[in-house]
């Protein structure tokens, strides 16, 4: 276990414009969990970010290429697709869990972007070895299946899907396997051998294969028993940050399925991502919007369709960091959240883009569903057929005009606004600790 020898300085580094004593921060010893509460997109690597300053260790524990976290640092943009939202804190320790999924020649370029603002040595990026490695085949596939669906999923096409498949199917590389060149080679001949298309497409995208091949040297010296690492942080008491990608409206096994993602991306996907047994758990926090939006195909019965959700978009810069692809926009939904919140058990929720919501003339709240055989629907169904023939009940309330501020609480807001957090409250049936009134890491506002 490397981490004691950098406990101090992977923990409290501050910038210039955070306030310790105003924001959220990890408990000595404690194992944090950050989770969506809604169909991703919620703004988690900000608060990822600012809850690294106490932590020794950040793990990302399952999706891909396929996230996308945004952090405003300093005034300055920085979008991260694989390496964990701590990374850009001095010194943080961060890790890839076994529950991942990695683009081998992405993370090199993603990793070469880092380099020239924090040191990312194998010493503070650690890879599990188990975790399952995208080839430029998964990519091919996965772009292949779209396109023969009916009706299109909406997948990033990074090949997420199909390397999650092939890990079911006990058929594809792991990361360990990959970096041992005599290993992947051999992976490599069982595939030619399996797959009837393989060799050609080896052949015709050569240089995309000559690129997974270099990631292969390149990332050696990172690839380790990450897991068994994790473990032990936990063991000698070290304050761990477990970070998941999109959100619990899109877990294989509890979201909208058939449209969701490849991997578990609730609270509980992190123990068994790790191996890390459930009662370490110390905390779950959500992080939501004050709105909801989507990204890619799949029924959202609050979405809005007129100029007010156009405005929203607009205001709120709703592109995917991923894809560029424009977000989906509703009222905030709070038959969804109150089901993410049996889900993953929150302790708190962040909800993020308070200040994008700001000079409407009401707000709405989405507190029931109308189904047209079913009548009116309280808890979020399992199928998304039923889902998609809902329409929204919605509590309206009025809106605000004022500014909201940068820093301060909850008292600090105009009225109108602290009902309509009240309300959300309310009516999700969890206590918000945090709003956020901007992407800077300082641009929050507590509840105490």
């Amino acid at each position: 276990m490397h981490s004691s020898k950098h406990s101090s300085a992977s923990v409290r580094h501050l910038s210039p414009h955070e306030n310790s004593a105003a924001r959220p921060a990890v408990r000595t010893g404690a194992v944090t969990v950050v989770v969506g509460a809604q169909w991703g997109d919620e703004g988690k690597g900000k608060w990822v970010d600012i809850l690294a300053a106490d932590a020794n260790l950040v793990v990302r524990y399952q999706g891909g290429n396929n996230a996308g976290h945004t952090l405003f640092i300093d005034g300055r943009k920085f979008v991260l697709h694989q390496v964990p939202s701590g990374a850009l804190r001095e010194g943080q320790i961060c890790a890839l869990a076994a529950g991942v999924v990695i683009n081998p020649a992405e993370l090199v370029t993603e990793m070469q972007r880092i380099q020239a603002e924090r040191k990312l040595g194998p010493e503070r990026l650690w890879i599990s070895a188990r975790a399952h490695v995208i080839s430029p085949w998964h990519v091919h596939l996965d772009g292949e299946r779209e396109n023969a669906r009916g009706e299109a999923i909406g997948t990033t096409r990074r090949g997420i899907g199909p390397t999650y498949s092939e890990k079911a199917a006990r058929s594809g590389i792991r990361a360990g396997n990959f970096v041992d060149r005599t290993r992947r080679m051999a992976w490599m001949e069982a595939m030619t051998k399996s797959v009837p298309q393989f060799a050609a497409h080896v052949e015709s995208s050569r240089e995309a294969w000559d690129k997974f091949h270099a990631a292969g040297e390149a990332l050696a010296a990172y690839v380790c028993d990450a897991d068994a690492r994790i473990r032990a942080a936990v063991t000698a008491g070290e304050s761990l940050l477990l970070e998941g990608a999109q959100g619990t409206l899109l877990d294989l096994d509890h979201g909208t399925y058939p449209y969701v993602t490849s991997s578990s991306t609730s609270a509980g996907g992190a123990v068994t991502s790790i191996g890390l047994p459930a009662r370490r758990i110390s905390r779950v926090v959500g992080i939501a919007k004050a709105y909801i939006t989507r990204v890619g195909a799949g029924p959202m019965p609050s979405e809005l369709f007129d100029g007010v959700g156009q405005g929203i978009a607009k205001r709120g810069h709703e592109f995917g960091a991923t894809t560029g692809r424009a977000r989906r926009c509703g009222w905030f939904d709070a038959v969804a959240m109150r089901y993410s919140m049996a889900v993953n058990g929150f302790d708190d929720l962040i909800v993020n883009k308070m200040d994008i919501l700001t000079g409407e003339p009401e707000v709405k709240i989405c507190v029931a569903y109308r189904h047209p055989t079913l009548g009116r629907i309280t808890e979020f169904p399992w199928d998304a057929s039923v889902l998609e023939r809902c329409t929204p009940e919605f509590l309206t309330l009025p809106g605000w005009t004022e500014t909201l501020p940068k820093h301060g609480t909850f008292a600090d807001m105009p009225e109108t606004a602290r009902r309509f957090v009240a309300a959300l409250e309310e009516s999700s049936g969890v206590e918000i600790s945090y709003v956020g009134t901007g992407p800077g890491r300082g641009e929050m506002l507590a509840k105490r």
